[in-house]
């Protein structure tokens, strides 16, 4: 599968996607200032899906440059994410 099964938080694919009919990845990083701007917007319409029980799974693909600053941004968002360094990223 072109998303595989590891992720940051152990759950697998199938658990993520559900009967959702589409799955986001999110491209960001830390350092990017737009990212960080879009990220509370992206959030936003996330959690207002969810409340509408509309699911839209989302995984984080991070460009970031270290795992501490992958760490600290992910904290940020309630969703999964790719391994910090995964090869399906670059």
């Amino acid at each position: 599968s072109l998303l595989g099964n590891d992720f940051v938080d152990g759950a697998d694919l199938a658990s993520i996607v559900g009967d959702a009919p589409i799955v986001g990845i999110y491209f960001s990083a830390h350092w990017c200032g737009p990212c960080r701007e879009f990220t509370p917007k992206l959030k936003e319409f996330y959690d207002t899906l969810v409340a509408q029980g509309t699911p839209l799974p989302i995984v984080f693909a991070s460009s970031d440059q270290d795992e501490d600053s992958f760490a600290s941004y992910f904290a940020e968002m309630p969703w999964h994410a790719f391994k910090f360094g995964d090869d399906r990223i670059e």
